[in-house]
């Protein structure tokens, strides 16, 4: 099968794959916007939006910089609130974790039996599909983490959680103590706070990390290195095999980590 030799690419796929009805076969053509492909380009087809989570589960491989790529941070109650208070300069008012856990913008400190046996289908905020085209029915989140993507950022419905935590409490009456009134931002001031509590959020979930970012590079480069080098002792075929598993294993590291350091650089 012709079509099934192209490789996925999510911004610069320049050929399409299609059924033909009638034919009642599949054809491979490329794509107006590309025009003639060059000898020896390589034809790569989209697989449509899928994370590095999908992408590495059902093809066996990671794509860099995948626009597509979520990050699943823990629940919003188990981030480091007081860092977070530190941070932003400001406190988290007596009552406001209590309607945020109403408004079930918490998550759950407890997974159900339906949970566990099939927890890939269950959602992590009140939207079934993020702005980066993913969909998040597809993400194992029990405990109702918070989605990150490259795209968006912090999933807006944590977001109006956070203004609304680190709310002032003339800001908290003006929005008439209801958090669904934070949806849109309620003073720069406000959304300064934050900008800088989710900073502090998102760089201790980096920092809860074994290695960082620049270690898992250098490894990375280094296993790399040393699959491809020539000569030396013959590797079993097991050998290969498990090394292909680290490589694998340290490419979706390498990319989540990223995600999260791209995230932080825009706020």
């Amino acid at each position: 099968k012709l079509y099934a030799m192209a490789n996925h690419n999510s911004l610069q796929a320049n050929a399409q794959v299609s059924l033909e009805y009638f034919a009642n076969a599949y054809s491979l053509a490329t794509s107006k916007s590309a025009g003639v492909i060059p000898q020896g380009q390589a034809v790569e087809i989209s697989y449509g939006a899928r994370s590095n989570d999908q992408l590495l589960q059902y093809y066996g491989f990671v794509e860099a910089d995948n626009p597509h790529d979520v990050y699943l941070m823990p629940a919003l109650r188990d981030w480091p609130l007081e860092a977070m208070e530190q941070a932003s300069g400001r406190t988290v008012e007596a009552g406001r974790l209590e309607k945020l856990a109403r408004a079930g913008l918490l998550g759950s400190s407890i997974v159900s039996t339906d949970d566990e046996d099939d927890n890939h289908n269950v959602n992590s905020s009140s939207s079934s599909k993020n702005s980066s085209g993913a969909d998040k029915d597809t993400i194992s989140n029990p405990l109702g983490g918070v989605v990150i993507t490259r795209t968006q950022g912090i999933d807006p419905a944590i977001r109006s959680a956070l203004r609304a935590l680190f709310s002032t409490p003339t800001e908290w009456e003006a929005a008439g103590q209801a958090v669904g009134n934070f949806a849109l931002a309620v003073s720069p001031e406000n959304e300064q706070a934050v900008q800088v509590a989710a900073k502090c959020a998102l760089e201790w979930e980096l920092q809860t990390k074994p290695t960082t970012l620049r270690q898992d590079r250098e490894q990375l480069e280094r296993l790399t290195n040393s699959g491809s080098g020539g000569g030396g002792k013959q590797k079993s075929l097991e050998d290969k095999l498990m090394e292909k598993d680290e490589l694998l294993a340290l490419q979706f590291r390498v990319e989540k980590k990223q995600l999260l350091a791209d995230v932080i650089a825009t706020l």
